[in-house]
């Protein structure tokens, strides 16, 4: 198929130099689209999915916007982190965030880690995001920036549909921050995809679990599809494991509600049936990796 004409004179392109200029811009001109190193929206601008009239490219603010830091028990990501900046990262290191490695290990190329960011991740907010299932077990928030100051938000809130972000339009998504879940805790994340490089997702799920003495003291699950058509938690099945033992009986149960839990469409890349079948194996796979049960 023949790719759609791109006439970038067509656009305005709004590069202020600062937050501060960014927010004024933009709440002069709410009608822009925020980029930033563009690895998700120029791709879709490319292939006519979206023709925004300006963009607004934040992309020098590095400055302001790219860090990684931790406020007491928080641990604070700059919405321009790229994904190779995050795994240099100390804490990704530690047991209890493994899902991160697990994660950066399987998202795209060195080139694609070189620039895609945390937070255009989390906005473009489908199902093929990887980040979004994890911050979503890890009880993550997002900060929102705007000239009338500044607000938080749970990222389940923020998802409000595919491509659509609980975002008023003068808002620019500056931060993701998270607890955290402190010693005890483990965390693991899987995706499977038609290869096994430069995957785009049949299916992803993230864990985050304490799982002491073979019992489960708590778990959050999130997939890249539950209900609907973007990333959420699995919280019947969590409510389900929390207080159990982990033993076999327990995750038969566990994959038994998880299988109830999903509701799954069909769609060009694969069945729903399929899709169902290798989230109920992932989930006691990444259960057991976490409880430390070969």
């Amino acid at each position: 198929m023949e790719q759609p004409l791109l006439n970038r004179s067509e656009m305005i392109i709004l590069q202020p130099s600062s937050l501060k200029e960014s927010l004024k811009v933009l709440n002069e001109n709410p009608d822009a689209e925020i980029m930033a190193n563009a690895s998700d929206l120029w791709p879709r601008i490319r292939n006519g999915e979206v023709r925004p009239k300006k963009i607004l490219d934040i992309s020098g603010l590095t400055n302001e916007l790219s860090y990684v830091k931790k406020d007491g028990n928080v641990i604070k990501i700059g919405a321009l982190v790229t994904v190779s900046q995050l795994e240099g990262e100390s804490f990704v290191k530690e047991k209890r965030f493994s899902a991160f490695v697990d994660l950066i290990s399987k998202f795209g190329s060195p080139q694609i880690r070189n620039v895609a960011t945390v937070g255009g991740n989390v906005c473009a907010a489908s199902s093929s995001e990887d980040f979004i299932p994890l911050f979503l077990a890890l009880n993550a928030k997002v900060k929102l920036s705007s000239v009338d100051g500044e607000r938080y938000m749970s990222i389940e809130k923020f998802l409000a549909g595919k491509r659509k972000l609980n975002r008023r339009p003068n808002e620019i998504l500056t931060e993701i921050s998270f607890e955290d879940p402190g010693p005890g805790y483990g965390s693991a994340f899987e995706k499977v995809g038609r290869r096994n490089t430069l995957i785009i997702n049949l299916v992803n799920l993230a864990v985050v679990g304490k799982i002491a003495k073979g019992k489960i003291e708590d778990i959050r699950i999130a997939a890249n599809r539950v209900k609907g058509k973007i990333p959420e938690r699995a919280k019947a099945t969590e409510e389900f494991l929390k207080g159990r033992e982990l033993n076999e009986e327990t995750l038969s149960g566990a994959k038994k509600v998880f299988e109830e839990e999903l509701i799954l469409t069909d769609d060009v890349r694969a069945s729903a049936t399929y899709r169902k079948a290798l989230l109920i194996t992932m989930l006691e796979r990444l259960i057991k990796k976490i409880g430390g049960v070969q």
